[in-house]
Parts: C-alpha cells; structure tokens; sequence
C-alpha cells in the first residue's frame, strides 16, 4: 500500500444470469475438449472428458450490448452496475463460516451478489470449493491471485503451476474474474517485481498459457492502486489491450483512523481512476473498496452518496465491496457494513437502489447448501516437487500477502485448498479434485 493507498489491499432486467454470457467467441465444448487434449497426457483427456459430462451447459457466445459512455466487454453489464463483495466472518474463516458470511449478508441485503470474491497465494490450488459453490448460486466468482517473482515466471519456473491452475479454471466453463497480483504499484509487492516491464511480460506469459490450456472462461482485471492513477504511476504495468478485459481499482477512505488522511468521499478516492482508466477503452471496476466511522451517520452518507457518483460515471461496471476488519502498522480499521445501523443502511442503498444492476425476477437471498461430497479417490495431495522454491523478496521487503492484511489463501486459514464437507456438486467438486491430484503427479514425474 503506497501513498494514501486507498488501497488495501443499465443491463437489462435479464432472464439469465450474466454468467450464462460468454466473454469471448463460441467455442464448442468438443474444441475445448480437443485443446485440452493436445496438453494433456492420456489420463487427463479422459478426466477432461468426464468432467465436461459433469460441468455446466457450455458458455454461451456474445455480451450483451453496452450502455452509453460503458466500454463493451466480456461480462459487461448494459446498464447499472455489479455489485459484489469479500467478506470476512466474525468468528474466522473456514468453509462453513465462509459460506454463511456471503449468505448472511445477501439475507440482510435482500438480494444475491454478482460477485464474490476471493483471495488465493501464489501457491493455493484453485478452482477450490468456493468457485463451484458461487456458480451454483449464480454468483461471478473473481480469483483475486496473488504474484510471485515476475523473472522466474518469466523464465518458465512456475509453468507447470499455472498450468495447473488453466486447467481448473477451463473446467469450470463458465466465466470468472482473474484478478492477478492486484495492487502491483504497491510498496509491499515491489519485492517481488524488478521492474513494470517484467509484470507486464509476467501477465502475458501467465495469460497466454491459459489461453493455450482452453480457459477461455478467464475475464482478466488488471487493479492498481486507485492512487496509482492520481501519481501517474499505474500505467507502466499496463500488459496491453489484448491482455486486458477490465481496468480496476482499489481505494479507502482511511480517515479518520490513519494519522494524517482527511476525509475523501468515494469520487474524491476514484476520479483520478476514472479519468484515467476511461482512456483505455475497457469497462472499469472498483475491486475493493471501503469507509470508516467517523461522525455519526457519516458513513451511511458516504455509501450513499458513492451510489450516486457511480451512477453518474456509466464507465463503472462492477464495485466489490471489503467487508470486514484488518491491522495494518498496528492501526486497526473496521470497515465492515454493519459498524452502525446507519451505516448498513447507507449501503443497503448503494447495493439495492436504483442504480445496480437489478436482481434477477427469480433471484433470492437464501443460497443453496450442498450436500455432502463423496470421499474423493485417495491420492496424494500436490506434490511439494511439482513447484520450484519460492523466490526470495529482496532484502528490505515484506513478503507478497493478501490486501489489508487479509489472508493470502483467501481467509481459509486451516482449512485444507480444496475444501472440506459440502461442496455444491458433488460430481463436479470430485473431478476438480482429481484433475489437480492428477496434475500434481504429472508434473512431479516429468
């Protein structure tokens, strides 16, 4: 988090949700089985063809047109705007506990979030539960993945890795977000880069293995820091138009906790964003964002007040709101919804005024629990061998972790990475275990 960081870390009213919307040209699901062929040893073609019979109806093939002033693009709304959120459970993480966090706050909201988010080290295997689970509810799920050494990516060192990781994104066949190395401006990921050229070169190289593997279901979001664009430092990580799908930011209103902030409102944060990244042609999103108490009711006016700044800038396709509470230099931010009752209110408005995107006519707030899975087949978990040693920050720098001091796997401290206990389709999650075990001895062996 660098400078005053902010940083942390009208569609139609739709028959179909917007994940049925595919981001990018008709692909038939025996292309992408073929594609995946191609990669893959015998044993994966007949786990990537079994899966298929298990996955979700093919992606369909175009984005619904945009509004005026609004960037088309693959999962672009036509008017309002998504709204989506991570949030933390007051009592930890864990599946259960996750899970009932997001169905809780949908409950109070009245409404189901577009997106939901989720935090994953370089490391942590994905898709885990939490993606399965989200599409079966009819969320997007947005992979906020975090970075490694961009020269040992770049020299091949992880290839293996990323593989691994196209692959289980390809099978879920149905968009997602990939939020890669969020926040790259920042002083706490600088020890990890050697330069904006080789993050750029590290995200082609990353996304062009995925579009090798088949996961052409990966919506790339490229996130600086908003205050990135206000000091012109967010542009040299720039990949490129055609690596990009959105253009995002992450912002927060640390007054008055953080000593020496003064109070912004929302636009004050993301109008130098906004400014900015509108002159790249993409559809924009806020991908974290978040207030404190101050005054009374101050916070439910600055929610409010953010709903109509964002309705006023149609560029804003998505924001995903930080709810929950974080210590960063010993200062401790709450920057949950519900710290008063006005304040939850204030941001019942900015999620379900007229503005967002509307829900769905069928769309309700209580989630959908799974049942039980099946034991998986008993395989080794991912080899230890199948990844090179973690590169070394560079004296002087914390190590690469999740924003806000959020938890880098995404908030499942002890929780193993593929889940434990329900999961939303038994088939489906059991295949995705497989395939990774799979893919873990392969890479092992070779």
């Amino acid at each position: 988090m660098a400078g005053r960081v902010r940083n942390l870390c009208s569609e139609r009213r739709r028959s179909e949700h917007p994940m049925r919307i595919s981001p990018h040209r008709s692909i038939s699901l025996a292309a992408r089985l073929t594609a995946s062929a191609r990669l893959a040893r015998p044993w994966r073609a007949l786990v990537v063809a079994a899966l298929a019979v298990a996955a979700l109806a093919p992606v369909a093939a175009t984005a619904p047109a945009s509004a005026a002033g609004r960037p088309a693009g693959p999962l672009v709304p036509a008017s309002g705007f998504y709204v989506g959120a991570y949030t933390k459970h007051a009592d930890g993480y864990g599946q259960d506990r996750e899970q009932q966090a997001t169905s809780d706050l949908e409950a109070r909201l009245g409404r189901r979030l577009h997106i939901d988010q989720h935090y994953y080290s370089w490391t942590d295997v994905f898709p885990s539960w939490r993606e399965p689970w989200d599409i079966q509810n009819e969320r997007i799920p947005m992979i906020s993945w975090n970075g490694e050494n961009t020269d040992a990516i770049n020299r091949g060192d992880w290839d293996g890795l990323i593989s691994a990781r196209a692959q289980g994104v390809a099978m879920l066949n149905t968009p997602v977000f990939i939020r890669w190395f969020w926040e790259m401006d920042g002083n706490k990921k600088q020890g990890f880069i050697s330069s904006p050229p080789s993050y750029q070169k590290a995200w082609r190289h990353i996304h062009d293995i995925f579009a090798a593997a088949g996961a052409t279901n990966a919506v790339w979001v490229w996130c600086p820091n908003a205050s990135a664009f206000d000091q012109g430092s967010a542009m040299p990580y720039y990949p490129g138009g055609a690596y990009v799908d959105w253009v995002c930011a992450d912002g927060y209103n640390f007054a008055p906790n953080r000593p020496g902030d003064s109070w912004e409102s929302f636009g004050q944060i993301f109008n130098g964003f906004y400014t900015a990244g509108a002159r790249l042609g993409k559809p924009l999103m806020v991908g974290e964002f978040g207030a404190l108490e101050r005054n009374a009711n101050e916070k439910a006016t600055w929610f409010r007040q953010a709903h109509d700044w964002i309705a006023a800038h149609p560029a804003i396709a998505a924001v995903v709101y930080f709810n929950a509470d974080s210590t960063n230099n010993g200062i401790a931010y709450n920057w949950r919804v519900d710290t008063s009752p006005a304040s939850f209110e204030g941001f019942r408005y900015l999620f379900t005024g007229p503005a967002p995107v509307p829900p769905s006519p069928t769309d309700t707030p209580t989630t959908t629990v799974p049942p039980p899975d099946p034991d998986p087949v008993a395989l080794p978990a991912d080899n230890p061998a199948a990844a090179p040693k973690a590169s070394r920050a560079r004296p002087g720098t914390a190590p690469v972790t999740g924003s806000a001091n959020v938890d880098a796997s995404g908030g499942a401290k002890g929780a193993g990475a593929t889940g434990a206990g329900r999961a939303p389709s038994p088939r489906l999650t059991w295949m995705l275990q497989l395939l990774r075990q799979l893919d873990a001895a392969s890479v092992a062996t070779t």
